[in-house]
């Protein structure tokens, strides 16, 4: 079953009916995500929001601005509920178990999206770039949460990529299993990420949560 893609921007005020700023981000990362950034076109975008192309330069300076913002919007999106999610754990097994909600759910994080910003970095080197910048930082964000609980550096860095790399094949790959399935394998991967056992009740109340819940990657 595929899921409706949550792109809405994270500026967006509620309750606003004037077409603003966030409406045109929204809708062209949807089109991002869709079809790709060859389909984000100002003429294409007017037509999905019924509007002149004259609203698109009411907002942005020219295309070249907007594409700027998507870049900025999927940070914010993505990268910041990395680093939010790890930042109010107040565990470890608060924060790993708060990694694998992320990169499982579509809310906030969108591994569509994030999908869609890989394959726009092999078309430009700025975005290439942009892409390798955030990787690190999420990389980095996870290392200093090992950091944090008692982990060398260099362990904590190895770790930080190990769990990292996991996450970015699956969406890479496709991998496509039933949530039941990537549930039990919850301990194995929670030793194999920490090297560390991970309390049985804990486990338990997590796999109930999210047992009926989709999969996203």
């Amino acid at each position: 079953m595929e899921m409706e893609i949550p792109l809405t921007p994270s500026s967006r005020k509620p309750g606003r009916s004037i077409l603003g700023k966030e409406d045109w981000i929204a809708a062209a990362l949807t089109m991002l995500v869709k079809e790709g950034i060859a389909a984000v076109e100002i003429t294409r975008l007017a037509n999905e929001l019924t509007v002149s192309r004259g609203s698109f330069y009411w907002h942005f300076k020219d295309r070249g601005d907007l594409l700027a913002a998507l870049i900025e919007e999927w940070r914010q999106l993505n990268s910041d509920s990395i680093r939010e999610t790890l930042s109010n754990a107040d565990n470890l097994e608060d924060g790993i178990l708060g990694l694998f909600t992320v990169w499982v759910s579509m809310e906030p994080f969108n591994a569509k999206l994030d999908q869609a910003m890989r394959d726009w970095a092999r078309l430009s080197q700025a975005v290439k770039s942009a892409v390798e910048q955030e990787d690190e930082s999420r990389i980095g964000a996870i290392q200093s949460f090992f950091e944090n609980r008692g982990y060398t550096d260099t362990e904590a860095f190895i770790r930080a990529r190990i769990i990292y790399f996991t996450q970015v094949s699956y969406y890479s790959l496709g991998v496509n299993e039933p949530m039941a399935q990537r549930l039990s394998y919850l301990k194995e991967y929670y030793r194999c990420f920490t090297g560390r056992e991970i309390n049985d009740q804990t486990a338990e109340a997590y796999c109930e949560i999210y047992s009926n819940k989709e999969l996203v990657a």
